[in-house]
C-alpha cells in the first residue's frame, strides 16, 4: 500500500489549498459571486491533484496496471477533487462561524484532503495495483465511478443552473437600481427647483415699491400689500404664509391660506415670533442675504400645529425708504406639496423611500419615526443610530450606490447651493444651507421574490436532468459491465485455459521468462515442474472424453492446493502441466511439495459414479547460475520428467 505517497497528497492537496484560498482572498470580492469562487477553487485544486498524482504514481508498476484504466485515471482524480471541494463551499459557510483566516484555511485544507486523498486511493490507487481483480471487483468499482460521475454533475449543473439564476437576478438588481436611481434624481431635482422657484418669489416679494417708496406702516400700504400677498398665494398654492415680522419679532401682517382659502389675518390676532429660531437668525443678516430653514413642522401660538404641517420658510432682510431695517419678510413654503412628490414615487417604488435632515432625523418614509426631533418626551430615531456603518459611507459622496447582504441603499443629498444652478445675487445672498439626504432602500428579498417561478422552473429543470442522468449513467454504467465481462472473458480465452481454468502454454511460457529475469536479479533460484499424468488415456477410452475433461479439471484443482499461494500453475498440454515455484532454495522442501502432489493425485476420482485411479510423473529443474536461460530449464526439466517416466512412473525426478 502506498501510504508515503498518499501522505505526500496529502499534504500538497492541504498546502494547496491554502494558497489559493489566500489567492482569492486578494482577488475575488463579495460582489464578484460565490460561483465563480467555486469554480477557481475546484479547478484549481483538481489541476493540483492531477499533476501531484501523476508525479508520485509514475512507476512502471502502476502504469503496467492501470491496463485500460489509464485513459480515464485523470478525469477521475479532476471529478473527485474538483467535486469534493465544491461541495465543501456551497456546504460550509465559513462566514458565519466567525473564524479567522487562518483557522477557515485549515478546516478547508483537512476536510479537502482528507476526503479527496481516501476517495482517489478507493477510485484509482487501490484498483491500479490490484493485479489480479475479480469480476464483482470491476463491477463494482464501475458502479462507483458511475456514481461519482453522478455526483460530479450534480455539481457542475447545480453550478451552471446558479450562475444563470444569480446573472438573471444580478441583472433585475441593475435594472431596478438604475430605475429608482433615476427616479430620486428626478426627486430631487423637483424638490430642490421648488425651493429655487421659491427664492426667486421671496426676492420678487422683497423688492415690491411698497416698500421704497411709502412707510410700511400706513394703513393704505399695509391694505395694498395685503392684497397683493393674498393675490400671491391664491395664484401660487404651494405657499401657506406671507408675513413681514418688525425688529422685535411681532407679525406686523400675515396672509394665511388653509387648504383653497386664502385669508388676511387681522391685528388681534398676529402673534409674536421672537422667540423662534429662524426670526433670530434672520433678522441678524445683511440686507441682501436670503435665509432657508430646514424642514420641520409649523407652529402656531407657541404649539405645533396639528395636524402636521410640514413647512420651509424663506426669509429677507426689509429695508425701509431711508435705507433703514423695518423688519423681516417670511414666506412659508408648504413641506407637504414637497414630500408629496415623494409619496407619489414611493407607491410605484420597488424600495423604500426616505427624506432625513443633516442630524439623519426622519422627514419621511419611516411613520412612526418621523420627526422625532420635534418632540423632547418622544424617542429619538436617527438613521445613523440605526445604520452607523451606512450613514458614515454617504458622507463620502453627494451620491452613490451602498449594498449589504440584505438591502441596497441609493442616496441623494440636497443642498440648495451645491446642486441647483441659481442666479448670483441669490447664491451670493445664501447664508444658510439647508442640507437633506434622499434615500431609496431596495431590499434585496423583495426583488428575489420576484423570481420565484423561475427558482421553482430551475428546480424542477435541475431534479429532472438529475432524474435523467440516473437512467443515462445507469445504462452507461450496465454497458461498461457488460464490456467488461466480454473483455473478461476474450482476455480468460487468451491467457487461460478453458477446460482448468489455468494459464495457457503461451502465457506460462511468458511468465516463465519474467521469473528468470527476477530470479537472476533477485539471484534467488528457480524451480520448473513439469507435471505429466500416469493412465489417463485409459480413462478417455473407458468413459469417454467428458469424464476425461472432469478429472483433468480435478487434477487442476488438487495440484494447485499442494502448491504455495505465489506458485504460478499452467496446463500445456492434453494432460501434461507445468508449475513454476519462484525463491525456492531448499531441496526437501521441493521433495515434499512433489510427494503431496503425487499422494494427492493417487487419491481414487469419483467421476459419472464411478472410481477411477491416475498416477502422475514430475520432472523437476532448477535454475542454479545467472546464465539459465527458460530453453535450457525446459529442457532439463523435461530430462527429468522423462527419468520419471522410466523409473516406473508415479515419481518425480530432479534433473542432473
Amino acid at each position: 500500500m502506498p501510504i508515503k505517497r498518499l501522505l505526500i497528497l496529502f499534504l500538497s492537496l492541504a498546502f494547496s489549498e491554502a494558497v489559493i484560498m489566500l489567492f482569492l482572498a486578494a482577488f475575488v470580492t463579495q460582489f464578484t459571486g460565490v460561483w465563480l469562487s467555486v469554480i477557481l477553487d475546484s479547478s484549481l485544486i483538481a489541476l493540483v491533484a492531477i499533476v501531484t498524482t501523476l508525479y508520485l504514481f509514475r512507476d512502471n508498476d502502476f502504469v503496467t496496471h492501470q491496463k485500460l484504466r489509464t485513459e480515464f485515471l485523470i478525469i477521475k482524480i479532476a471529478m473527485i477533487v474538483f467535486t469534493v471541494e465544491a461541495i465543501i463551499m456551497f456546504a460550509f459557510n465559513f462566514d458565519a462561524l466567525m473564524l479567522k483566516q487562518w483557522q477557515i484555511m485549515l478546516i478547508d485544507g483537512l476536510i479537502l484532503s482528507s476526503l479527496s486523498v481516501s476517495l482517489i486511493y478507493l477510485f484509482v490507487i487501490k484498483y491500479a495495483f490490484s493485479l489480479n481483480q475479480s469480476h464483482n471487483t470491476q463491477k463494482n468499482t464501475t458502479k462507483l465511478t458511475s456514481s461519482l460521475a453522478y455526483f460530479c454533475s450534480a455539481v457542475l449543473l447545480y453550478i451552471a443552473l446558479y450562475m444563470f439564476y444569480q446573472s438573471q437576478l444580478q441583472t433585475r438588481i441593475n435594472n431596478v437600481i438604475q430605475h429608482e436611481k433615476n427616479e430620486l434624481k428626478q426627486a430631487k431635482k423637483a424638490f430642490l427647483q421648488q425651493l429655487n422657484h421659491a427664492s426667486r418669489d421671496l426676492l420678487i416679494l422683497r423688492n415690491n415699491h411698497h416698500f421704497k417708496d411709502h412707510d410700511i406702516l400706513s394703513s393704505v400700504n399695509r391694505a395694498q400689500l395685503e392684497q397683493d400677498y393674498a393675490n400671491f398665494i391664491s395664484i401660487k398654492n404651494f405657499y401657506t404664509q406671507i408675513r413681514i415680522l418688525d425688529l422685535t419679532g411681532k407679525e406686523l401682517l400675515r396672509v394665511h391660506r388653509d387648504k383653497h382659502n386664502v385669508a388676511i389675518v387681522s391685528a388681534e390676532q398676529l402673534q409674536d415670533k421672537s422667540h423662534r429660531y429662524y426670526f433670530k437668525q434672520a433678522i441678524k443678516m445683511n440686507p441682501s442675504a436670503i435665509f432657508i430653514s430646514p424642514l420641520d413642522l409649523n407652529f402656531e401660538n407657541g404649539e405645533i400645529e396639528r395636524p402636521f404641517k410640514p413647512m420651509i420658510r424663506l426669509a429677507s432682510v426689509l429695508m425701509g425708504p431711508k435705507g433703514t431695517k423695518i423688519g423681516l419678510l417670511i414666506v412659508n413654503l408648504e413641506g407637504a406639496h414637497l414630500l408629496s412628490q415623494l409619496d407619489n414615487i414611493s407607491k410605484n417604488s420597488s424600495g423604500n423611500i426616505m427624506l432625513l435632515n443633516k442630524d439623519s432625523y426622519w422627514l419621511f418614509g419611516a411613520t412612526n419615526k418621523q420627526w422625532s426631533f420635534m418632540f423632547a418626551n418622544r424617542p429619538q430615531h436617527r438613521f445613523k443610530d440605526q445604520q452607523p456603518h451606512i450613514w458614515q459611507s454617504m458622507q463620502t459622496q453627494a451620491n452613490g450606490i451602498i449594498e449589504n447582504e440584505n438591502n441596497v441603499y441609493i442616496y441623494e443629498h440636497l443642498t440648495l447651493l451645491n446642486d441647483m444652478l441659481l442666479p448670483n445675487n441669490i447664491a451670493n445672498s445664501l447664508i444658510n444651507r439647508p442640507e437633506w439626504t434622499l434615500i431609496n432602500k431596495v431590499p434585496l428579498a423583495k426583488i428575489e421574490s420576484e423570481f420565484s417561478s423561475l427558482k421553482k422552473l430551475i428546480i424542477a429543470l435541475y431534479l429532472g436532468i438529475m432524474t435523467l442522468m440516473i437512467f443515462v449513467i445507469y445504462t452507461f454504467a450496465i454497458n461498461t459491465i457488460k464490456r467488461r465481462k466480454y473483455q473478461a472473458k476474450v482476455e480468460n480465452y487468451a491467457y487461460f485455459d478453458s477446460l482448468t481454468g489455468l494459464y495457457n502454454r503461451r502465457i506460462f511460457l511468458e511468465q516463465l521468462d519474467l521469473e528468470i529475469i527476477k530470479a537472476t536479479q533477485l539471484s534467488c533460484p528457480l524451480v520448473l515442474m513439469y507435471l505429466d499424468l500416469d493412465y489417463f488415456k485409459p480413462i478417455n477410452d473407458e468413459l469417454g472424453h467428458g469424464a476425461g475433461d472432469e478429472v483433468l479439471k480435478k487434477v487442476a484443482i488438487r495440484i494447485k492446493s499442494c502448491l504455495r499461494q505465489q506458485d504460478i500453475i499452467a496446463r500445456i498440454g492434453g494432460d501434461e502441466f507445468a508449475a513454476i515455484l519462484p525463491q525456492l532454495n531448499d531441496k526437501k522442501a521441493i521433495a515434499d511439495i512433489a510427494e503431496r502432489i503425487i499422494t494427492s493425485i493417487n487419491t481414487p476420482f469419483t467421476i459419472f459414479d464411478q472410481q477411477c485411479s491416475l498416477g502422475i510423473s514430475i520432472g523437476i529443474a532448477t535454475s542454479a547460475s545467472e546464465t539459465q536461460t527458460s530453453i535450457k530449464l525446459k529442457t532439463q526439466a523435461d530430462q527429468a520428467l522423462y527419468e520419471a517416466k522410466n523409473s516406473g512412473r508415479n515419481c518425480y525426478r530432479f534433473s542432473k
